[in-house]
C-alpha cells in the first residue's frame, strides 16, 4: 500500500493590489481576511505590566530642585529690585545694583537645563555661584542695599549642588543614546 499523499493546503488569498504610488507590502485599508494582517494595539494602550514594574523617569533629587528654585527666586527678585532702583535712583544706580546679581542671571539660564544636562552644567553652576559669592561680598563691602541676599543664595546653591545626590543626578545615564562620561 502506498502512503496517502497529504491533502493540499488551501492557497492564501492574494494580497490586495498596491495603491497608486504606494507600496505593495502594506494595504491601504487592513483586510482582516488577509492572513498576515494582525491588528496592532493603539499607541496609548495601557501597559501589560503592573504599575510597580513600569519604567518611570527618575525624579530630580531634592537638592537639585531646591537649587533650581533658589536660582529662579533670586533672579526674579533681582529683576524686580533692579526695576525699583531704576525708578527711584536712575539707570546708573540700577546698573550698579544689578551687577551684584549678574551671575544669578547666567545661573538662571543654566538652571533650566538641570533636568536634562550633564555634569558640566553642574560644575559651571558651582563656579558661577562661587563668583557670585565674590561679587556679593564686594557689594556688601560697598554698602549696596540687600547685597547680602545674593551672597546667601549663592552659598545655598554651592551647598545644594555639592551634595552627593546632585552629583549622581548630573552623572546619571540618559536615554538619548549618549554614553555617560567616565570620570
Amino acid at each position: 500500500q502506498a502512503p496517502a499523499a497529504p491533502a493540499p493546503h488551501p492557497p492564501y488569498p492574494a494580497p490586495p493590489p498596491a495603491p497608486q504610488g504606494g507600496t505593495p507590502y502594506a494595504p491601504p485599508h487592513p483586510d482582516p481576511s488577509w492572513p498576515q494582517y494582525q491588528p496592532q494595539p493603539p499607541y496609548a494602550s495601557p501597559s501589560p505590566y503592573p504599575p510597580q514594574f513600569q519604567a518611570q523617569p527618575p525624579a530630580m533629587p531634592g537638592p537639585v530642585r531646591a537649587a533650581q528654585i533658589v536660582i529662579f527666586a533670586t533672579t526674579g527678585l533681582a529683576v524686580l529690585l533692579t526695576v525699583l532702583v531704576a525708578v527711584a535712583a536712575g539707570a546708573e544706580a540700577s546698573g550698579r545694583f544689578f551687577a551684584t546679581y549678574l551671575m544669578s542671571a547666567v545661573l538662571c539660564v543654566l538652571a533650566f537645563r538641570y533636568p536634562t544636562a550633564g555634569n558640566g552644567v553642574r560644575v559651571t553652576s558651582l563656579v558661577l555661584a562661587s563668583v557670585q559669592i565674590l561679587f556679593a561680598l564686594g557689594a556688601t563691602a560697598r554698602g549696596v542695599p540687600l547685597g547680602i541676599l545674593p551672597l546667601g543664595s549663592a552659598v545655598a546653591v554651592v551647598v545644594l549642588l555639592s551634595q552627593g545626590s546632585a552629583g549622581q543626578w548630573f552623572r546619571r545615564h540618559r536615554t538619548n543614546a549618549v554614553p555617560p562620561p567616565h570620570f
